[in-house]
């Protein structure tokens, strides 16, 4: 799951910051800009409890935002280049499900049970897809063998992580490393945060990312860029859009 809850553009009451009884999400830690280890944290099982909550509405609510905004065209060119055994993490309710190539072996997983479950309805009784609640985030991390997977797919999850950097080392981790070109193992990624090339737009998001943080769980200035050199991924190709805030990412793991 992605968008920190569909970039904080719904206008209603963010589940996010209102449990029972209207309690609001709160704060774990300083907020840091760079959006990496240390910044501010909505607590866990509130986030998870707005997932659920979001699952039955969440493609009803996005469809016409990501038509318009070109972000279904992007899920198809880059889960064109999805290859062999595919890893989808953070797949909310399998968005990108009807992108990817004929043929493509997928495991599909997200935290959220409710939204699994979705997922599954979407896969139906195809048996090239195995949807699974896992946790890229988890302290023991996913219950994968080291290189299971040819491709690894993660699409606006990097904005809600706790830390961001950790959950690209695990997803790097079940990446196949070795080979070159098509060969060769990928993670495939479209995230939104921070411009590198409109300062004015960033100092938008930087001034009221702490708030936004607290209120929706999406980290909308981090340092995609940087986070994903930070993990150690080797960038071999990025694109960018939306005056710089959306970027699309194809990596490949370190070696080890």
């Amino acid at each position: 799951v992605g968008y920190g809850t569909m970039l904080g553009t719904v206008p209603r009451e963010c589940p996010h910051c209102a449990g029972e009884g209207g309690t609001r999400a709160r704060s774990k830690a300083s907020f840091s800009s760079s959006g990496t280890v240390g910044s501010t944290a909505v607590e866990e099982a509130l986030r998870r409890k707005a997932y659920d909550d979001l699952a039955p509405t969440f493609d009803e609510e996005l469809e016409w935002h990501e038509f318009f905004t070109g972000i279904k065209l992007m899920r198809w060119w880059m889960m064109r280049q999805a290859r062999g055994n595919v890893l989808e993490v953070a797949a909310g309710t399998g968005r990108n499900f009807g992108y990817y190539p004929e043929g493509t072996k997928l495991t599909a997983t997200d935290c959220s049970p409710a939204m699994v479950e979705v997922c599954r309805a979407k896969a139906g009784s195809s048996s090239a897809v195995d949807v699974r609640v896992e946790d890229v985030q988890a302290k023991k991390g996913m219950r994968f063998e080291s290189g299971s997977f040819d491709t690894v797919v993660d699409t606006f999850g990097l904005c809600s992580y706790e830390d961001p950097v950790a959950a690209l080392r695990e997803m790097a981790r079940v990446c196949r490393r070795g080979g070159e070109g098509e060969r060769g193992g990928r993670l495939l990624l479209i995230e939104h945060g921070r411009s590198r090339s409109h300062a004015w737009l960033t100092n938008i998001l930087d001034k009221h990312a702490a708030p936004h943080a607290a209120k929706w769980g999406c980290y909308w200035n981090r340092d995609i860029v940087g986070i994903v050199r930070e993990a150690g991924l080797e960038i071999v190709q990025r694109h960018e859009f939306h005056f710089g805030t959306t970027h699309l990412i194809v990596a490949k793991p370190p070696e080890l």
